[in-house]
């Protein structure tokens, strides 16, 4: 409330000064300069100037409070018709009135309204029981009433109509704004789901190409050896088929998930699947893996995972030191490998880093990953349980 006591500020504040102003100099030469002077109050035209100077004035808050503003002007109009018995004529009163009428109707709205409107209809009956046209039997002067009240009628319903309008725009912009915000949600969602279908595809190809030249390095000398890597092939193969399957249901709406994505308890048969590769892992999990948060399961394991396979593609032939601490306040993944052969080494700018910083990002936790003092590359990442 104490908020819509103040002033409007810039354009509208100038506006309103500029009106109360022009009314002010209007009642200044009705009371003063002796052009249909109206009763005094008490007989002392200061007094009369004073009162509606008051209900000039309460049209300054005929934005913020137009149902106390409407009643302000036009208290001091009923009481001075108690006083004097007289009622009040004349532009001066009339253009505020019209103003003040269309403020309350442009607005107030609900209750406001109709408690605006019941005190207006109050304050005018008081006025126009004294109001000398009611006690005559001129019937130009009756209709003169009547379109008077008329016009104050229309002015009201315009007002009104302007509110209308205004709030129905509102609606619809919040409407569209609402709708353009759900489309954005929904375009970093699936560029998202793009970053996952990209960590999923490029790790389990990356294991099926390196599966492959380990039983092709074997089958013209050993071909008994080769059936474990193609059997890995064929394992990972399906795994990719199915994550993908997985991902584009989430773009289809029509269609469920098809799967529980993995988590960190999920990272041994990670590991074991790399291991039937040839890749030497050395693995240290501390802690209950199956006691961490499914979502934050899903970080850890697809960070994980992004790291191996960096260092598959990177470093091959090249040992690799996976160590994930699953403490109560947050969880520890430290993947580092040593020098090997591969393709170009990583800047640490690529989209699987990328997407790697930003899923610890959004726990609320930090990533670091680049090259080490040996020539090889290190991912830690520091995951809170409970994000901050």
């Amino acid at each position: 409330m104490i908020d819509r006591l103040r002033l409007p500020r810039g354009r509208d504040l100038a506006l309103d000064l500029a009106l109360v102003t022009v009314f002010v100099g209007m009642l200044v030469d009705k009371v003063f300069l002796g052009i249909g002077t109206p009763t005094n109050v008490a007989g002392d035209s200061r007094w009369t100037f004073a009162l509606f100077l008051l209900g000039d004035l309460a049209l300054l808050w005929r934005r913020r409070l137009p149902s106390l503003a409407a009643v302000g002007f036009f208290a001091p109009y009923a009481a001075h018709a108690l006083v004097t018995g007289g009622g009040v004529e004349g532009a001066f009163a009339l253009f505020p009135a019209l103003v003040v009428l269309y403020s309350l109707g442009s607005y107030a709205a609900d209750w406001n309204l109709v408690a605006g409107i019941l005190g207006v209809v109050a304050l005018s009956a008081v006025h126009d029981t004294h109001d000398p046209l009611l006690h005559l039997s001129d019937d130009n002067e009756i209709w003169s009433y009547i379109m008077w009240v008329s016009l104050q009628g229309l002015v009201l319903l315009a007002g009104v109509g302007v509110a209308t309008r205004r709030r129905s725009a509102a609606a619809t912009a919040r409407a569209d704004r609402l709708e353009q915000e759900r489309r954005d949600a929904v375009a970093d969602e699936r560029a998202k789901i793009a970053r996952e279908l990209h960590d999923v595809v490029t790790h389990n190809v990356n294991v099926v190409v390196m599966q492959a030249m380990a039983a092709r390095g074997v089958l013209d000398g050993d071909p008994a050896r080769a059936r474990a890597p193609l059997e890995a092939i064929e394992s990972s193969g399906r795994e990719a088929l199915a994550e993908m399957r997985r991902m584009l249901g989430v773009l289809r709406e029509d269609e469920p998930m098809l799967a529980p994505q993995p988590g960190a308890a999920d990272v041994a048969r990670l590991t074991q699947t790399l291991r039937a590769t040839g890749q030497e892992i050395d693995c240290d999990l501390t802690g209950d893996l199956t006691r961490v948060p499914p979502g934050l399961g899903m970080v850890v394991y697809r960070i994980v995972q992004e790291a191996l396979t960096n260092a598959m593609k990177h470093a091959r032939g090249a040992p690799v030191h996976l160590r994930i601490a699953a403490l109560d306040e947050y969880v520890e993944v430290d993947v580092r490998n040593g020098a090997g052969q591969g393709e170009a080494e990583s800047t640490g700018a690529g989209q699987g880093l990328v997407g790697m910083s930003e899923r610890a990002a959004l726990f609320g936790g930090l990533l670091h990953a680049g090259p080490t003092d040996d020539g090889g590359f290190a991912v830690n990442a520091r995951l809170p349980v409970e994000p901050g």
